[in-house]
């Protein structure tokens, strides 16, 4: 059995669950194999840019990453949570040009997955590399995509999106359902089923009302 590095890549502003929700799927996932396999399935581990502490969305959380982003060069998996910033111009908004620069970096390697979640697509979408690809994100910050990426084939009314080696989700709880399909595709259908078990996570929920022709201010 084959041992993963999932790196989640976190930053000021960094959605909680968009970044937590992922990590316990990988992590529930790795007791499937606590008897049969010398280490962990999945390797989970936090990068930032630096090495300082990050302040997750509203300064409610400090996080310690693991490494830098100069530090990890490789992983099977990179996920990108979605950014919150309240004080700026529009609530969310891409990582930085360095974060951005490291997502190009290990997507250059076609034996990784990079999944977003949320408006973690922003950061991924900045790369260029969703350019001509399907992709989804949050319903609120569809326009926006499409405006500011109109290269993207952007689906709405879905949860997850596969395009190649790039797995987009769409709001915040579906960072979830995203790792599910992950590890569905890794270890089987079983195993899947087991973790959302465990996390009591309904796998076939309905989406928000709404999603398709949102009645909300969208994210411009």
């Amino acid at each position: 059995m084959e041992h993963l590095k999932v790196a989640v890549v976190i930053f000021p502003g960094v959605e909680l669950v968009d970044m937590n929700g992922p990590i316990d799927v990988f992590l529930h996932a790795n007791r499937a194999y606590k008897t049969s396999f010398e280490k962990p399935r999945y390797e989970v581990f936090t990068v930032a840019e630096t090495n300082d502490l990050v302040e997750a969305e509203g300064k409610a959380v400090v996080i310690k990453p693991a490494m830098s982003i100069k530090e990890c060069t490789e992983a099977d998996i990179v996920v990108i949570p979605g950014r919150i910033d309240f004080t700026a111009a529009a609530d969310s908004i891409p990582a930085s040009q360095a974060i951005i620069d490291w997502i190009a970096m290990m997507a250059g390697n076609k034996n990784t997955t990079i999944m977003s979640v949320c408006v973690g697509l922003y950061s991924l979408a900045a790369t260029g590399m969703l350019d001509g690809k399907k992709a989804t994100t949050h319903y609120l910050a569809m326009s926006y995509a499409q405006k500011t990426w109109p290269k993207i084939k952007l689906i709405k009314n879905v949860r997850c999106v596969h395009d190649g080696q790039f797995v987009t989700t769409g709001g915040i709880t579906s960072g979830i359902d995203g790792a599910l399909y992950l590890v569905k595709h890794n270890d089987g259908e079983t195993v899947a089923q087991m973790v959302a078990d465990i996390m009591v996570y309904n796998r076939e929920a309905p989406l928000p009302p709404y999603t398709l022709l949102p009645p909300y201010p969208s994210m411009d």
